[in-house]
């Protein structure tokens, strides 16, 4: 075997020539560009740097003392700037967290560097798979982790790897341990779907219909902290199977995976006389706190509105929540697959959307001809919505409660606005489930990052783009980085990370020394477990209760034998407050000192120029 090259010498191949009877013919082995002819190192997208040795026909990794401008600037000229801010703070904050050594610990693969690579792939780039390459040439990533290798089939290979369930299931349930000890043991989740639209045909793609909508799709659940809106767990299934059958399979998931649960926010999918058994001991009590919408069909809700509509809109019944005002009312029910489970079902109108949906009524019947007495039938079911929870929550305190779900929706659209999670470009299902478990990551990491900013009154929207401004400068043996902005500085600040001014490069790698992020963690505000089931009380003092000096002064009257007059509210007719009586004081006083009108003898301004005037002509 030998070494052949291109006719400018700047790409080889390893060559050997054999004969075919009376034909001689040569079989050529690509090996890329020709970093270093003398020292036979070369480099391709497959392999990287590395060297190869014809007589051996063996492969093997690049010298010490090989820098990675031997290929790129052999002269020291044509210095390469590449983009530093967005990797450097990701790849830190993931270490600083120790989100990282939850990753390393649990998913191993044959390259690591491909998987951390990845990760930061899928939480900064908006290039597809088979363009990552593009995008590892010009980030300073391939510098943190040069063995890595992104191209299509790899990242396959890799997604294979990572994504069988038994790599899965260790990931979660040790990053599970890692947000109660970081972020706190609230126990309070919230349980949603979303689907994933794929016409990719593998085994979980079927057809679903959701909310009248048809299409083929995988369908993802997502259990979300309640106090943090971090995600801490997920589970894939086929399209067509409905929520409601799904619920029991993630409470047993997360039951052995040691999840103890206090409250549960879900969807109307997952409200079935059999899943709210769930919440119920055998004395019918509810154990675990809950709230869900309530299908439109329910009997219960058919029942209360009939009984309760026409007198909901009472003054009693008004509520305001942040900007909105609603009518509200409550009923207990029975609940459960034998009716025997106490729960309070919730009826109420939203104003705004009632008019909202009014309007869109009223344009449709226009257009669509629609009979007045059908309208009218119509009006009544606009702007009404009703939730049902196992503890009896105050009418105005319902709504506060549900809401927490929406830490639910904002995850979601992490996953499919930030971390990749669509479209699926897959067509095995093992690479598919690798995608998930790398997209999970990703999105669990961005909304930590999120968490670290808000708490130091940033917010996430373009700040990753932000960073992405700071660059860095390849010489033959270090990196120097850009002065970072203030969009840039206050990231880092926000993060308790420093940037370096520069870091050297030894053979093709930054060697980096991190600091120890042991004694300097991340300060996390902490979620901290409440019991929802447990009424709260409302604001202020409850009616006909007393303070401490009323109870003194009523116990004092009672010792003398007077009896306690009950005063109105407001002040009593006639009396006055200090300010009027210290001014009335000091009027009486001013009174005394000088009569009405003006002192006997004095004279005013008009009379004394006159009189100055006749003197001087005098």
């Amino acid at each position: 075997m030998y070494i052949s090259y291109t006719s400018d010498g700047r790409y080889a191949n390893a060559s050997v020539s054999f004969r075919d009877g009376k034909k001689t013919h040569v079989k050529h082995t690509y090996l890329g560009k020709v970093v270093d002819k003398q020292r036979g190192i070369y480099k391709n997208k497959e392999r990287g740097y590395f060297t190869f040795d014809p007589d051996t026909n063996e492969y093997g990794d690049v010298p010490d003392d090989f820098s990675i401008e031997d290929d790129r600037n052999p002269a020291g000229e044509n210095i390469k700037s590449l983009v530093f801010g967005d990797v450097f703070i990701m790849n830190e904050f993931l270490y600083k967290t120790g989100m990282m050594k939850v990753i390393d610990d649990t998913i191993r693969c044959a390259n690591m560097d491909t998987l951390h690579t990845l990760i930061l792939f899928y939480m900064l780039s908006d290039f597809s798979a088979n363009d990552a390459y593009k995008w590892l040439e010009g980030s300073a990533v391939r510098l943190f982790y040069p063995n890595a290798n992104i191209t299509g089939q790899r990242i396959s290979d890799t997604l294979a790897s990572i994504g069988r369930p038994e790599k899965t299931f260790a990931f979660q349930k040790a990053y599970i341990k890692f947000v109660y000890e970081t972020y706190g043991d609230d126990h309070g989740i919230l349980i949603d779907s979303t689907g994933l639209p794929n016409e990719i045909h593998f085994p979980m793609t079927e057809y679903s219909v959701h909310n009248g909508e048809g299409q083929n799709e995988v369908r993802l659940i997502f259990v979300v902290q309640k106090g943090t809106g971090l995600p801490i767990f997920y589970h894939a299934v086929p399209g067509n199977i409905v929520d409601k059958s799904t619920f029991m399979v993630v409470m047993e998931y997360l039951d052995a995976m040691s999840v103890s649960i206090d409250s549960v926010i879900f969807d109307a999918g997952y409200n079935t006389s059999a899943n709210l058994d769930f919440f119920y001991n055998e004395n019918h009590e509810c154990i675990i706190s809950y709230i869900t919408r309530v299908a439109s069909n329910n009997k219960e809700l058919k029942q209360m509105i009939k009984e309760e509509l026409p007198t909901i809109d009472d003054v009693s019944n008004f509520i305001k929540y942040n900007d909105r005002f609603l009518f509200i009312k409550k009923k207990k029910i029975m609940v459960g697959t034998n009716r025997d489970c106490p729960a309070w079902l919730y009826l109420g109108v939203d104003m705004d959307r009632m008019n909202n949906e009014m309007r869109q009524l009223f344009r449709m019947a226009q257009r669509k001809g629609t009979s007045s007495d059908e309208v009218y039938y119509l009006m009544h079911e606009k702007g009404l919505f009703a939730l049902v929870s196992g503890s009896d929550y105050p009418e105005d305190e319902i709504l506060p409660a549900y809401y927490q779900r929406q830490a639910s929706e904002q995850i979601f659209d992490i996953a499919k606005n930030y971390t990749r999670i669509l479209p699926l470009r897959c067509h095995r299902l093992e690479t598919f489930k690798g995608h998930l478990l790398l997209s999970y990551i990703a999105s669990c990491c961005m909304r930590m990052f999120q968490i670290q900013l808000k708490s130091n009154d940033l917010l996430l929207g373009n700040r990753l783009k932000f960073m992405r401004n700071q660059t860095c400068m390849i010489f033959k043996n270090k990196i120097v980085t850009e002065m970072p902005q203030k969009e840039e500085n206050d990231v880092y600040k926000a993060c308790g990370i420093t940037w370096p001014v520069s870091i050297p490069i030894i053979n093709g790698k930054l060697a980096y020394s991190r600091p120890n992020y042991e004694n300097q963690k991340i300060k996390t505000p902490k979620a901290k477990s409440r019991r929802d089931d447990a009424v709260r009380k409302k604001r202020g003092r409850p009616k006909g209760s007393k303070n401490k000096k009323t109870i003194e002064k009523e116990a004092e009257l009672e010792a003398k034998g007077i009896k306690p007059v009950k005063r109105g509210r407001g002040r009593p007719k006639g009396s006055k407050n200090k300010k009027t009586i210290e001014r009335e004081k000091i009027m009486v006083q001013e009174s005394k000192k000088r009569g009405r009108g003006r002192p006997k003898g004095s004279k005013n301004k008009k009379t004394l120029e006159r009189e100055r005037r006749e003197s001087m002509n005098k």
